[in-house]
């Protein structure tokens, strides 16, 4: 077969589907490395953004950390970028931002109608973005110098 065969071929095959389930799929919660307290974890719910806000803030601000990172996954994307966005904006733009997407594997638990059947595992794949904050250094020593 040449290998133009072999790429009309792939064009021709669809992607594998799920099959169908009866039963229900119980959604795991996405495992976390380990943590630091300048770790901010971003949900779709909007009524907790004002206090990712301030969180964010007295972190840089007030309690001298170098850095905040804000963590989105999937649907929370958006609010993390709008986040980051905020926080740049409420420092007067006196803030650095590194920008990293990468791809988390998240596991579902399969539990089928039959009772006599096992629970299994499937796997797939949600967007993730992190990203990374400081105060400029020059801001960070100003800010500083003055509560002293």
């Amino acid at each position: 077969m040449s290998t133009h065969d072999e790429a009309a071929m792939a064009v021709d095959t669809e992607p594998e589907k799920r099959p169908h389930i009866d039963g229900t799929i119980k959604k795991r919660k996405p495992l976390r490395p380990s943590t630091s307290r300048a770790d901010i974890y971003v949900t779709r719910d909007r009524r907790k953004f004002n206090s990712f806000m301030r969180r964010a803030r007295k972190l840089l601000v007030e309690r001298n950390y170098p850095s905040v990172t804000i963590h989105g996954l999937g649907a929370a994307i958006p609010t993390a970028i709008k986040l980051a966005t905020a926080l740049k904006a409420s420092v007067g733009e006196q803030v650095t931002m590194e920008t990293t997407t990468h791809t988390v594997t998240l596991y579902d638990d399969i539990v089928l109608q039959d009772e006599s059947a096992d629970i299994s595992t499937q796997a797939r794949q949600n967007s993730a973005v992190q990203i990374k904050m400081a105060l400029d250094p020059a801001v960070r020593s100003k800010i500083f110098a003055r509560k002293r």
